[in-house]
């Protein structure tokens, strides 16, 4: 349940950027914005939106979304270690039930421990971060009127 809801509010906040993105950049034709998404990175959304929220006159400061923005880095390499990983359910082992491997190829994009074991009440922890995270973007596109 907690994996599925991490990918879920992780695919959330990408689509969400997006939306924020082809509204700002082209409000009359979205489409035209599609081909510089399919390109961008969650780290390079954001950038892109600081940048075209700094250009609207109706925002007078960015300051929600800058602090969003720092929440936003903290929690995004946790997508990688739950999308590039592999993982076991070990009921026998209570107190940490779960273990994740990264392939060698993939420990450049994931800082951190390539291998090791995992309680479920980290994995859910993770996901209500993850699931605050959204949140609080989806209250700034309010604020904002983006």
């Amino acid at each position: 349940m907690a994996l599925g809801k991490i990918l879920r509010y992780f695919n959330f906040i990408e689509m969400n950027l997006g939306l924020s993105l082809r509204m700002l950049a082209n409000p009359k034709n979205v489409e035209a914005s599609h081909s510089l998404l399919r390109r961008l990175g969650m780290p390079e959304a954001i950038d892109r939106l600081r940048k075209l929220l700094k250009e609207c006159e109706h925002i007078p400061d960015i300051n929600a979304f800058e602090t969003w923005a720092m929440r936003a880095e903290e929690i995004r390499p946790l997508r990688n270690y739950y999308v590039h990983a592999t993982w076991d359910y070990l009921p026998l082992r209570k107190e940490a039930p779960l273990e994740f491997r990264i392939p060698p190829w993939r420990m450049e994009q994931i800082h951190g421990k390539s291998q090791g074991p995992m309680r479920i009440e980290d994995l859910e922890a993770d996901a209500e971060r993850i699931q605050s995270v959204f949140e609080e973007f989806q209250a700034i596109r309010r604020q904002y009127g983006v």
